[in-house]
């Protein structure tokens, strides 16, 4: 059963924000949240899935606030910049661990042009954000969370894990 989701904040909440830099905190506004993230991510609230977002921009919450979706998140974690790929994910479990939920209880969002390594996160249930396609067949992919429902992904996750 999916009790929570961990989202890479630059990777697929932000559009347009390739490399962060200290201007972003103050520059960034919801325009700048991915097609339909928003409404999603209150459908998440309302269903009462824990929510956390990772990144490893040092001004996480100052994004956060600047995007007025902080009160929609239960935790944030900000990972060390100069981690090597084998691992970055422990900022995922590091999310899931805070959150008291397991791998297998989470979905975590990447982006589909990720450069870490996607065989680290088959712990988890992953979706994958963006045009790129990765073949990979446990994972779900979207463009965009504009036609994105929470259903759909149970749906997909428990078929995925009775085959």
């Amino acid at each position: 059963m999916i009790k929570g989701c961990i989202f890479n904040l630059i990777d697929v909440v932000l559009k347009e924000f390739s490399n962060v830099d200290d201007q972003v905190s103050i520059l960034v506004t919801q325009d700048h949240l991915i097609d339909g993230f928003l409404i999603f991510l209150k459908e998440l609230k309302n269903k009462g899935i824990q929510i956390a977002v990772v990144s490893h921009d040092p001004l996480l919450k100052e994004i956060l606030d600047r995007l007025r979706i902080t009160h929609l998140i239960n935790n944030y974690f900000i990972g060390n910049t100069n981690e090597c790929l084998s691992t970055a994910t422990n900022i995922y479990t590091f999310a899931a661990t805070s959150l008291q939920l397991n791998p297998n209880e989470l979905i975590v969002f990447i982006s589909s042009e990720t450069s870490e390594n996607i065989n680290l996160l088959e712990t988890f249930n992953v979706v994958c954000v963006g045009s790129n396609v990765i073949k990979k067949e446990s994972f779900y992919q979207i463009h965009d969370f504009s036609s994105l429902k929470f259903n759909q992904l149970i749906a997909y996750f428990t078929n995925i894990s009775q085959n």
